[in-house]
């Protein structure tokens, strides 16, 4: 019996084309068919791609619609069992089918163009069924995103002429569907209304699934909700509700942080420093938030700033914010700015425009002079810029994996203005009003590695360019939001580039053991003196999640031109962040 099989395999060997592949263990498959359908599958690449993949009947099926989807639709096989390690597959090619012609039936032609094809497409190519249901599934998608959730499509009128097949589209579009309401089966603190032109799912626009896919997504998106249940949609008169089961979470803050840094005016005593930050989320359940940050960064030096947003502008997807900053640098200046921005919400994606007016005055009798120039000036600035902003997060406010990208680039008119404090002579030579413009950008990516643990990777940058450029006009680095190990605001620069990594250890959903270290670039070229520098910080620290809030503390060390790595110069940030 075993000489009689393996004369077989001998005598198909010589009378047809085989290929032999190895199976699972130690079995094979190998296939057996004529000399010129052998030539066949050697050409279209399937010979091959049957001796590299087809292991086992699974992956043999998958090698099947491969064929079909070469025009083959009448190829078929047979299984023999060969010796005890082999199995033959007996395979004939048949003829290939060629596409007389596909007729687009009652498809609209506007609705076919959408889907990126043409009436004609399909006209003498080989049969692929895998391109017709590309083609519908484009369709039903398109039909699913513009109204039409119930839209259904076939193929009528098949007709086969030897080797030639012809057809004809079949489309019904179904039901017209507009959304009607948002339903909330608890007692949110949210106006259905709000969250509608939030999800634009407004009652009375059009049905569209990817509302309907991205809905926890997107609710994810609102530190102040939570979905506890997937989505239920409910359909009746050509109207579509969806019911929601959401959880109202705490995301309104009061965060007051004391900071222990070395004091630079007495030696060998310490500077308490200080922040106070209060966050308002969701004001008249309507999305609304109020922000207020006050700093104090050494003896005389504070900062103010205020910040409001206004979501879903008239129901629209309008973003609109307002923001104050105050800024005192000790007994040398003051500088204040306002802003406006307008943006377009897609969501995840926000794009738009921003105006913001800068305003600084001098604040010494005796402003300081270097080179016949001053060092500080008083001027007005505003600025006209581009904004862009991108937020993929998993959670808002413990993220763990996501994107979160802001960009903004503006151009500015600068008018400098004559102090009374100053010699006259000091101004000749300025140009009193030019352009200023600069652009700013930042860059977050949270990598979950395992169940507990978490990598920050963050890098931000910074350009400023302006024919007369002040110390009073630069970006300011350092301290816990940039720069960690250094004083806030220590760090003057025209131009910029951070990094940060941070690895966090989750002993609990909202609470980590961090290790970090931030670097960056800076520098100025400012009266003919040119400033670099390359800071970095490292550290550890924790944060404690508890039912009223987050302990953080942080510490840190860092060295620069004018600080060594040193103990002396550590930092330690203590900070309670209390939620409600």
């Amino acid at each position: 019996m075993r000489i009689i099989k393996t004369l077989a395999l001998f005598l198909l060997i010589i009378y047809g084309g085989i290929l032999t592949v190895n199976g699972q263990g130690s079995h094979e498959y190998s296939l057996s068919t004529s000399t010129t359908d052998s030539r066949k599958l050697e050409d279209a690449g399937l010979a091959d791609l049957f001796k590299n993949w087809v292991t086992n009947a699974g992956t043999l099926r998958e090698w099947m619609y491969r064929v079909f989807e070469e025009g083959y639709l009448m190829a078929n096989y047979e299984l023999y069992p060969g010796d005890s390690i082999h199995t033959i597959v007996n395979f004939k090619l048949g003829d290939r089918f060629t596409w007389a012609h596909l007729d687009r039936g009652n498809l609209p032609d506007e609705l076919l163009s959408k889907t990126g094809y043409k009436s004609g497409f399909f006209d003498q190519q080989i049969v692929n069924f895998k391109k017709i249901s590309r083609l519908f599934e484009a369709v039903i998608r398109h039909s699913e995103n513009t109204g039409y959730p119930f839209a259904n499509i076939s193929l009528i009128a098949l007709n086969i002429v030897d080797t030639k097949i012809s057809a004809e589209i079949d489309f019904d579009p179904g039901p017209y569907i507009t959304f009607d309401s948002l339903e909330l089966l608890n007692q949110n603190r949210i106006k259905p209304a709000f969250l509608a032109a939030f999800l634009k799912m407004r009652p009375g626009t059009p049905y569209d699934q990817r509302r309907i896919d991205k809905l926890s997504n997107l609710i994810g998106l609102l530190p102040y909700l939570s979905v506890r249940n997937t989505p239920v949609t409910y359909f009746a008169n050509e109207q579509c509700s969806v019911f929601l089961d959401l959880k109202d979470e705490k995301a309104s803050a009061f965060d007051g942080i004391i900071g222990f840094l070395p004091n630079e005016n007495e030696k060998g005593r310490l500077l308490i420093t200080g922040q106070v930050y209060l966050r308002l989320e969701n004001l008249l359940r309507s999305g609304k938030r109020l922000e207020l940050d006050w700093q104090k960064m050494n003896v005389e030096s504070q900062q103010l700033d205020l910040a409001y947003d206004h979501p879903a502008l008239f129901r629209m997807p309008i973003d609109l914010s307002f923001s104050f900053g105050l800024y005192k640098q000790d007994t040398t200046f003051l500088s204040r700015e306002t802003g406006f921005t307008l943006l377009y919400n897609n969501n995840r994606g926000k794009i738009g425009i921003n105006i913001k007016r800068d305003i600084s005055r001098l604040l010494q009798k005796e402003p300081l002079i270097e080179s016949g120039r001053p060092v500080f000036v008083d001027y007005n600035l505003n600025y006209y810029g581009l904004v862009y902003q991108y937020n993929s997060l998993d959670h808002q406010v413990f993220p763990t994996m996501g994107w979160r990208i802001m960009s903004n680039l503006s151009f500015g008119d600068k008018n400098i203005l004559r102090n009374s404090n100053l010699d006259e002579s000091v101004y000749d030579g300025l140009q009193q009003n030019g352009m200023q413009w600069q652009y700013t950008a930042w860059f977050e990516k949270y990598f979950r590695l395992k169940t507990r643990n978490v990598l920050l990777a963050k890098m931000s940058g910074g350009y400023m360019y302006g024919k007369q450029l002040f110390l009073n006009d630069l970006f300011r680095l350092g301290g816990l939001n940039s720069l960690r190990g250094f004083n806030e605001r220590f760090f003057y620069a025209s131009r910029y580039i951070t990094g940060t990594l941070e690895y966090r250890y989750l002993f609990e959903n909202e609470s980590a053991l961090l290790v970090f270290c931030d670097g960056a670039f800076l520098g100025y070229d400012l009266n003919n003196e040119t400033y670099k520098d390359y800071p970095m910080g490292i550290g550890a620290g924790i944060n404690i999640s508890t039912k009223a809030g987050l302990l953080n503390v942080v510490y840190a060390v860092g060295r620069s031109n004018d600080q060594a790595f040193n103990i002396r110069y550590s930092k330690i940030h203590i900070g309670y962040t209390g939620r409600f």
